[in-house]
């Protein structure tokens, strides 16, 4: 193995562009008093989409900012040298609305927000990533195998990356044939820190590297990647998640989203979760707590090599009986390694599964 648990994260098969429902622009507005100067970015999106949300990441320093408002395709982004100091910052976001208030370190009305840098307050196809650093904070052995490790942006950097995204972590090993692999943040705390779900691989040279940090050691990344449109899982009422090992990390913010959006309310979310022995099972205290909330989910586990007296649920690996139960209109997400997603895919087209209704989370 290349030691990549999070490799999945982008749609290798999305919906044809012209079938999904784009964010057309934003707008930016803003106002002050004597005491702050607030920012807002509003993301109008088109009426179809009953999901409306957006993300943002950039930094804030004492006289300047850089931040990136993401929603679905597009990014706006806002650049600018402050009028004055400032001596802190809150973040707002509520749905397309993100606001950014500025508390300014003296009193008093200013002319303008400041001066705008060149591309400050346009809109562009979502491409450009972040080169920033994180201090590992906490590193914490979820199995035998795996570590959840929680992360801090250094600096000034802030984020909250759009479900399904990831981060490129870089080699501390500079001579090293691997310098950077895509991980899939796997769970966002706050503004100033997320998490990642990492198995360690034998021979996973950077794998081997995240599981092994201690706290405060510091890390080069790169983010954020790739997002899912959760207004693509509303079409049907119907979702399945395939996922084998750690290939649950892209799918748990999704679950989180569909458990607690009431968008979902009508909808039902199976989970088939397939992994060697129990102790190989990610997270199923977490996976647990899912299932109290808004959306009908379902979480059944499948081992291929249990002991038959420790184990009395569904064997054996992903096979086409496994599939039956489920209607061929549901829209199924498969991530896991490759050799998983290569089968479970075929399985489902050989059911009479649409392509476009077969999701494969890859790297």
């Amino acid at each position: 193995s290349s030691g990549i648990n999070a490799e999945y994260g982008r749609l290798s098969n999305s919906y044809p562009s012209k079938q999904l429902p784009i964010a057309t622009s934003f707008a930016y507005d803003s106002y002050q008093t004597e005491r702050c100067y607030t920012l807002i970015v509003y993301g109008k999106v088109a009426k179809c989409n009953k999901i409306k949300s957006c993300y943002f990441y950039g930094t804030v320093g004492n006289d300047f900012l850089t931040v990136i408002v993401h929603c679905l395709q597009k990014q706006f982004k806002l650049s600018l040298e402050l009028h004055a100091n400032i001596k802190k910052f809150d973040i707002r976001k509520t749905n397309l609305k993100f606001e950014l208030v500025l508390y300014k370190e003296i009193n008093g009305m200013w002319p303008n927000e400041g001066k705008h840098k060149p591309q400050s307050k346009t809109t562009t196809e979502k491409s450009n990533l972040e080169y920033f650093q994180a201090k590992c904070i906490e590193n914490t052995a979820v199995s035998h195998d795996s570590r959840l490790v929680t992360f801090e942006f250094l600096g000034d950097f802030y984020a909250i990356p759009p479900l399904g995204s990831h981060v490129y972590v870089y080699n501390n090993d500079k001579d090293s044939l691997i310098d950077k692999k895509p991980y899939t943040v796997f769970n966002v705390i706050d503004s100033r820190k997320f998490q990642l779900l990492v198995k360690k691989y034998e021979n996973g040279i950077l794998s081997s590297y995240i599981c092994a940090l201690k706290p405060d050691e510091i890390v080069e990344m790169q983010g954020f990647d790739h997002f899912i449109d959760m207004n693509v899982l509303l079409k049907v009422k119907s979702l399945v998640i395939l996922a084998a090992g750690t290939g649950i990390t892209p799918f748990y913010r999704i679950m989180k989203e569909i458990s607690t959006n009431q968008n979902f309310n009508e909808h039902s979310c199976t989970l088939m979760f397939y992994n060697k022995k129990k102790k190989d099972i990610l997270i199923p205290e977490e996976l647990d707590q899912l299932k109290n909330g808004i959306a009908s989910i379902e979480i059944t586990h499948a081992l291929s090599q249990e002991d038959a007296e420790m184990w009395d649920g569904l064997s054996g690996r992903i096979n086409s009986s496994h599939l039956d139960k489920f209607s061929n209109q549901s829209i199924f997400l498969i991530c896991g390694p490759a050799p998983f997603v290569h089968l479970a895919a075929g399985l489902l087209k050989e059911k009479g599964v649409s392509k476009a209704n077969i999701k494969e989370f890859v790297g």
